[in-house]
């Protein structure tokens, strides 16, 4: 759409109405003058018609056709709105005409009148007159005949165009005084107009309290000078305004101040800061919790806390959020630990506003694996110590029950023997046979906790762990058989050479193979591997059975000493302690794994000695 200005759209409004009201005079005048020159047309036709009628009765009666003939041109040649006049008798027949080239045929039979008109009309349209007013006055009533006369609209029309012409020129000259009215009006009307224009453009460009000068009293007037009271109160907003905004931004630097350094605050923290808003998802962490938690901040950010949990915990955490929603100043640590053999301290605190509406939750989370991991370390060493004081203290104890018990039993065997010379071979004395074996069974006991209570470093020599095994299941080989286990060995194919004391090494050997006999009384399988870690130097041995395995209970017992799941007469209690014992002097290390009827794996790790490199020349 085109884009037009006030004062162009007040001027064409103007010249507009001027033009359709120029319009609206000449199509009215028009018509009017047309209708009255018509009207006078037909009148003049009526009374030449009559007069020709008057003078012809005479002529016709005395059919003196040269005498109307005559009196017919006189009347054409007598006006010149006159285009033809013809006299006819009362049969229709033509008696005088104005025609130079003969009585048309097309006029016969037109516009005849009644004997009791007093005169009939008819416009005939013919193409070299136009429109001809046909005028008919009967002669006698009829009786003579009738007088026809012809009046042409030619003079009309020359009439009407030359008054349109008149009427368009005076139009004109009215059209061009208007638009120069208009304008002059417009320029008028639309000054202030610009003024509050111009005006409104400059308090749009920040010149706020313009003020225009109103020059009427009348409704523009009136805009302005409320344009101009808006322009002082739109510069008494701003002033306003700007005082506000000026405190405002005031407030927002001393607060962005007071959260940089907050923010700042908590990241130097060494404690990771969580903060949980009231539908339960983070919306702040530091850098402390990155590390702790080991996750991103856009990873935790907008994240739900429970998410953020192992699922054995989740359950937990959702009680402490409900806790702190019902409870304000609810405040609980927690110790949690996470993978990776980590451990964390949470201190979980509700946060609360005005009216003890809830805003969130602060998390408080500190790192301490390394805490925890000193005091397993603490705690394991004291176990080690308070291990090896009691071991200690036992074979003190055993040495000196050994040394005070031997001499009796050394005794009683003796007299048993002699007894038994005395009697000679042919006497049965079973008592005798039962005391001779129940004082070698405590030799054995004794020899045992003497075994358990001396601390022989040995011969170590560099062995084949492999050879160990082997010699060691020779000794056994057929018992485990005649039991119905079947025997499975897997060897090391690298070499599983270790700095060992043969002889101590198959006494662990033959024990824990022995035990786990003991564990299959109705047969099973045993299988035996060994096998050299690339990433260690170490030699690994597994002993593994499927017989009744162990609780937990019994399994954390299982090296203490003197401590037995067999019947009375069946164990001393003291192999499972020898063998850790034997190990740990050769620097290895030996662990049991057993549940319930899913049989025992006992793990041996010995050191492992370094290869022999040989050179040729």
């Amino acid at each position: 759409m085109f884009h037009l200005s006030l004062r162009t759209k007040i001027m064409i409004c103007c010249i507009g109405l001027v033009a359709l009201l120029d319009i609206m005079v000449v199509v009215f005048v028009r018509s009017r003058l047309s209708t009255t020159l018509r009207a006078e047309c037909l009148t003049k036709g009526q009374n030449l018609a009559c007069h020709l009628a008057a003078r012809s009765e005479h002529l016709v009666l005395t059919e003196e056709v040269v005498s109307l003939q005559r009196l017919v041109q006189d009347l054409e040649d007598s006006d010149e709105d006159v285009t033809y006049a013809y006299v006819t008798d009362r049969k229709g027949r033509v008696l005088a005409h104005t025609f130079a080239h003969g009585f048309p045929s097309d006029l016969a039979g037109v516009n005849v009148p009644q004997p009791d008109d007093a005169w009939r009309w008819q416009v005939l349209e013919t193409e070299e007159e136009g429109l001809i007013h046909d005028v008919a006055v009967p002669m006698l009533r009829g009786k003579a005949g009738a007088v026809h006369v012809g009046v042409t609209e030619k003079r009309i029309h020359r009439t009407i165009a030359h008054f349109t012409g008149v009427i368009v020129i005076m139009s004109a000259l009215v059209l061009l005084i208007a638009f120069g009215l208009a304008a002059l009006v417009s320029w008028v009307v639309t000054q202030p107009v610009r003024s509050l224009t111009k005006a409104a453009r400059k308090i749009r460009d920040g010149d706020l309290g313009e003020q225009v000068v109103a020059t009427t009293k009348d409704e523009i007037g009136d805009l302005v000078e409320s344009f101009n009271q808006m322009s002082a109160e739109l510069l008494k907003q701003h002033k306003v305004l700007a005082d506000r905004n000026r405190r405002i931004r005031m407030a927002q630097e001393q607060a962005e101040e007071q959260r940089n350094k907050l923010r700042a605050i908590i990241d130097s923290m060494v404690e990771g800061v969580v903060f949980v808003d009231a539908e339960g998802r983070i919306s702040l962490c530091n850098e402390s919790a990155e590390r702790i938690w080991g996750v991103a901040a856009q990873d935790l950010l907008n994240k739900p806390l429970l998410d953020c949990h192992p699922p054995q915990a989740r359950a937990r955490v959702a009680e402490i959020l409900e806790r702190a929603k019902a409870r304000p100043g609810y405040a609980v640590t927690r110790e949690m630990a996470c993978p990776k053999g980590h451990y964390r301290l949470s201190n979980y605190s509700s946060v609360h506003g005005q009216g003890g509406r809830y805003l969130g939750l602060v998390l408080l989370t500190q790192d301490i694996s390394e805490r925890v991991l000193l005091e397993q370390g603490q705690k394991a060493l004291r176990d080690q110590l308070f291990q090896q004081e009691k071991m200690v203290l036992i074979g003190q104890i055993a040495a000196s029950v050994a040394h005070e018990v031997n001499t009796p039993l050394a005794t009683i065997l003796l007299r048993t023997h002699l007894v038994r010379r005395q009697i000679g071979d042919d006497g049965s004395l079973p008592d005798l046979d039962v005391i001779a074996a129940e004082a070698q069974r405590c030799r054995r006991i004794i020899d045992s906790l003497l075994g358990f209570a001396r601390r022989s470093e040995g011969v170590r020599a560099r062995m084949n762990v492999n050879v160990l095994i082997r010699k060691s299941l020779a000794l056994i080989e057929h018992d485990l058989v005649l039991k119905g286990i079947a025997l499975e060995a897997e060897y090391a194919s690298d070499g599983a050479l270790a700095p060992v004391d043969a002889d101590q090494i198959q006494q662990v050997l033959l024990n824990l193979v022995t035990n786990a006999a003991d564990a299959m009384p109705d047969g099973g399988r045993l299988r035996i591997t060994t096998w050299c870690p690339s990433q260690e130097d170490t030699v690994k041995i597994q002993i593994i059975d499927d017989g009744c395995g162990m609780g937990p209970d019994v399994l954390d017992r299982a090296f203490d000493p003197f401590f037995t799941t067999k019947e009375p007469g069946k164990g001393t209690g003291l192999g499972l302690a020898i063998c850790q014992r034997i190990v740990e002097e050769h620097e290895g290390q030996i662990d049991i794994d057993s549940q319930p009827g899913q049989g025992t794996t006992v793990s041996i790790s010995l050191p492992r000695a370094p290869v022999e490199v040989t050179t040729s020349d």
